[in-house]
């Protein structure tokens, strides 16, 4: 395997992105020069408000909302936390797809798991319905449901960190209440995120803290980028994946294969544990995740499959070479 050990191929997109040169320009002055705090009353700090108001306008009209629905948070860990803690829930329904911290987040609370594209629980009485969904199927049901029954629920939580990249996002595009979005899936900064709240829903949420400026400037720009290039960039990675796994299908048609967005795909080969293909492919120089990277310090279950996920630096040589380790790990591993 030493011959493959020239280049590194980060596949893990999923779990982090790389901060786009665009992004970090515009940050740049907020870490030094315009470094003041937006609660200031002076001049320079009632100019960085008026900055993150501008920015907080921007996101807005990229996701068709008002900007009085942004609430920023540290990220989709926190933005999920608050959709869920945040309100007043006497019955949580959670989309088995969903990541580890809706689950975490629903601990303690009167909740049920379903796979919602499978199954329709809605006579459960829920007052939440938490998923990833990529469409408006499900809010449509949702609001039909509530005007039949003249009721104010279920409300509709969208977790749209990893697909705000490819699919048109936003309360009216996906017809819920409340959205997660994560800068650090958009090439945008780490620590920076936002939960979309309908109007009118009231939420109990802890004190907010100072406006980090920069990061709210790069995770503007980062959606403003993910918007502009969404549909050429959804397309080619398509295109990837579907080469991607037609070569695996050939060399190894034992494995099984899922694909849950444009760019992730998730591979299980009968008995090879994840961990211990992930920690191989890691040596070959191919760098995947088994399950989400937020659990990454848990034990996977024996089924877990192993993430293959691409990005904006992922080329066609990368996914060959990826494919001909991939497979020589596997054959070597079951023999």
């Amino acid at each position: 395997m030493n011959r493959f050990h020239n280049k590194r191929i980060f596949l893990d997109y999923a779990s982090a992105t790389p901060v786009l040169p665009e992004v970090r320009r515009a940050m740049e002055k907020y870490w030094s020069k315009d470094f003041y705090n937006p609660s200031a009353i002076y001049v320079e700090g009632m100019q960085i408000k008026e900055d993150v108001e501008k920015n907080r306008t921007k996101i807005a009209r990229l996701i068709g909302v008002s900007s009085d629905n942004i609430i920023f948070t540290s990220g989709g860990t926190e933005s999920n936390t608050w959709a869920i803690r945040g309100l007043k829930n006497s019955h949580i329904v959670i989309d088995s797809m969903s990541h580890p911290s809706v689950f975490e987040a629903a601990k303690g609370l009167n909740s049920s798991t379903y796979n919602l594209e499978k199954e329709w629980p809605i006579g459960e009485n829920a007052t939440l319905i938490s998923t990833v969904t990529t469409d408006n199927k499900i809010g449509r049901r949702v609001r039909k449901w509530r005007k039949t029954n003249n009721s104010q629920t279920p409300l509709l939580h969208i977790d749209a960190s990893q697909t705000a990249q490819y699919f048109k996002v936003g309360l009216e595009a996906l017809s819920c209440d409340l959205l997660t979005l994560d800068g650090a899936k958009l090439y945008g900064p780490k620590g920076i995120g936002a939960l979309v709240v309908r109007r009118g829903l009231k939420l109990d949420l802890p004190p907010l803290g100072t406006s980090p400026i920069p990061l709210i400037v790069g995770f503007a720009k980062a959606l403003e980028i993910a918007v502009r290039d969404r549909e050429t960039e959804k397309k080619r990675l398509t295109s990837l994946s579907a080469s991607f796994i037609n070569d695996i299908q050939h060399s190894l048609p034992e494995v099984y294969i899922t694909q849950s967005s444009p760019n992730i795909i998730n591979l299980s080969v009968p008995g090879i544990p994840p961990e211990l293909l992930v920690l191989a492919l890691d040596r070959a120089g191919v760098l995947v995740s088994a399950g989400p990277a937020c659990n990454s310090n848990k034990p996977e279950p024996p089924d877990t499959p192993v993430r293959f996920s691409f990005g904006r630096f992922t080329t066609t040589a990368d996914v060959k070479q990826a494919v001909q380790i991939f497979c020589l790990i596997c054959k070597s591993m079951v023999k």
